[in-house]
């Protein structure tokens, strides 16, 4: 799974039976700071948690946001030619050497290598459907 390997995956792993993959996966933003050294991923789920802590429940959140911080980036590429909303399959592989192989593929094509991943946050949020 994609977070076994990730600093700071507790929580991920509480709110979840089973984590589930990062297919088609909404994408709020993607930002790489100016020096190059770290880029940030933030991006909605594919499902609720299936173990919410009380005070999402209380707030009735219904979806589950989450950031990850990459550092030591090699080999960036990134392709955006749409009008559309980022999105993408995700993929994060650890090859057992300190350091991962990072593809999102969709509306937004990125590829790199990163030798540290946080999870910075998991957070609960109310995303108003349209009916």
């Amino acid at each position: 799974m994609w977070h076994k390997d990730l600093r700071n995956n507790y929580f991920i792993s509480q709110f979840y039976n089973e984590v589930p993959e990062l297919l088609n996966t909404e994408i709020l933003h993607i930002q790489i700071n100016r020096e190059g050294e770290k880029l940030s991923i933030k991006f909605m789920m594919p499902k609720y948690a299936d173990n919410p802590p009380k005070k999402w429940k209380l707030l009735n959140n219904n979806s589950v946001v989450v950031e990850l911080d990459f550092y030591g980036i090699e080999e960036l590429s990134l392709t955006y030619n749409s009008k559309e909303f980022l999105s993408g399959d995700i993929k994060i592989e650890s090859n057992g050497n300190g350091l991962f192989a990072v593809n999102i593929s969709g509306t937004v094509d990125v590829s790199f290598k990163s030798d540290t991943v946080y999870i910075q946050f998991v957070k609960g949020i109310i995303v108003e459907t349209l009916e």
